[in-house]
């Protein structure tokens, strides 16, 4: 393919294209366009160098407006029709309002480009101007093109921003990532799904980019991210070959070791569970003979990771409970102003209703945070009666 180059100040510039990958369809959705520049020597510069050099001459809108211009025409010639284009805007181009020129439009009109397949860039911290930042997603979304901010997770992140803005697509900066992948059982690793959860619900798809490792993308697909671009992917080319890039074995590789190593984590957190269920269950059955709860409860409770054993009414309102050795609230709460739980009601907590829901099932919550001392625990619950009068709980340190 002959790419198109274009000229400015001495510099050669050229378009480069890195893909943008679903893990769930594992194929190409989209490649996001790069800039790449050489001198009359043929010696590279990087693209930070071009544009500083252009706002020391008072460029900026003349080199983006050219940049914008080169990556449609160079993604019209080669990609296919069902694919994004994801184009960077400098943010002094939303700043002083120069996409309002029409220029745009135009090249993507002369490219015979359709709006619908442009994504527009917006680094998400680097418009302080709300209203501007706003006239301009408002703007982008008008003439057809769907809007991402760029490098979310950053310092000026502001999710309230996320849920009034409602962006298509949130990239998520490579530093979530990397710090996750660093620290394997850090918060971070266990809030990545949480985030993207959120951001799912505020309406926007979540792409991680930077992805330089095997790791890192199975912690992308464990946190239910929908797009991941990288270097372990591909590297930014000037050919788009969107068949080679579909046909990656990488992409069938990380879903098997993913469903693999999740049955695996499965198993083992299973065996892990085992005691505490077998001696839970043994608890509500003796209770169910008419023994007492404390005494039912002694075996569950000299285990390890036992931490409380409670009683809810059908409200969810706590009866009794009984605190295991390893509760570890007054390592945290020197006055353990939260450890009494006595009064208390749980009627929210999912592990209540879903064991009203199912009377006599064992039911086993997701990781939490306890709100009884800030320690990560699981719950097993049992709803007893029919229809169910009182749910029987077990909190295990996790």
């Amino acid at each position: 393919m002959n790419a198109i180059t274009a000229q400015y100040n001495g510099y050669q510039l050229h378009s480069v294209f890195q893909p943008i990958l679903s893990l769930c369809h594992r194929r190409s959705v989209g490649f996001e366009s790069l800039l790449r520049s050489t001198d009359v020597d043929n010696h590279a510069h990087a693209p930070a160098d071009v544009m500083r050099e252009a706002a020391e001459r008072g460029d900026i809108r003349l080199l983006d407006t050219l940049c914008q211009s080169l990556h449609i025409r160079n993604f019209s010639a080669q990609a296919p029709e069902e694919r994004w284009l994801f184009l960077n805007l400098d943010p002094s181009t939303i700043a002083d309002r120069w996409y309002h020129d029409g220029t745009l439009t135009r090249a993507l009109r002369e490219a015979g480009v359709p709006p619908q397949r442009l994504v527009i860039e917006i680094v998400e911290g680097a418009i302080d101007d709300e209203p501007q930042l706003f006239a301009a997603v408002d703007y982008f979304r008008s003439i057809g093109a769907l809007v991402a901010l760029d490098d979310f997770g950053t310092g000026h992140s502001n999710f309230d921003r996320i849920w009034r803005l409602a962006p298509d697509i949130i990239k998520l900066d490579r530093s979530l990532i990397v710090e996750a992948e660093q620290h394997r059982t850090g918060r971070l690793r266990q809030m990545l799904p949480n985030l993207v959860s959120l951001i799912h619900e505020a309406g926007s798809l979540v792409l991680a980019e930077g992805i330089e490792t095997h790791e890192q993308a199975l912690l992308a697909m464990d946190a239910d991210i929908d797009f991941v671009q990288g270097f372990y992917f591909a590297r930014p080319s000037r050919e788009i070959n969107h068949l080679e890039i579909d046909g990656l074995p990488i992409l069938s590789d990380i879903t098997r070791h993913f469903e693999t190593t999740t049955t695996i984590e499965e198993r083992i957190e299973a065996d892990r569970i085992a005691p505490y269920a077998e001696a839970f269950r043994d608890a509500v059955e003796r209770i169910g003979r008419g023994e007492a709860p404390h005494a039912a409860a002694r075996q569950l409770m000299t285990l390890a990771r036992a931490a409380r054993f409670y009683i809810l009414n059908e409200r969810g309102e706590q009866t009794m409970h009984v605190d295991g050795r390893s509760l570890r609230t007054r390592r945290i709460f020197h006055a353990g102003p939260i450890t009494d739980t006595s009064g208390g009601t749980w009627y929210r907590r999912q592990y209540f209703r879903a064991a009203m829901a199912e009377p006599y099932r064992l039911q086993t919550s997701r990781p939490y945070l306890s709100s009884t001392g800030a320690y990560m625990c699981v719950t097993l619950s049992i709803a007893r009666g029919n229809p169910p009068t009182q749910v029987l709980c077990c909190d295990i340190d996790w």
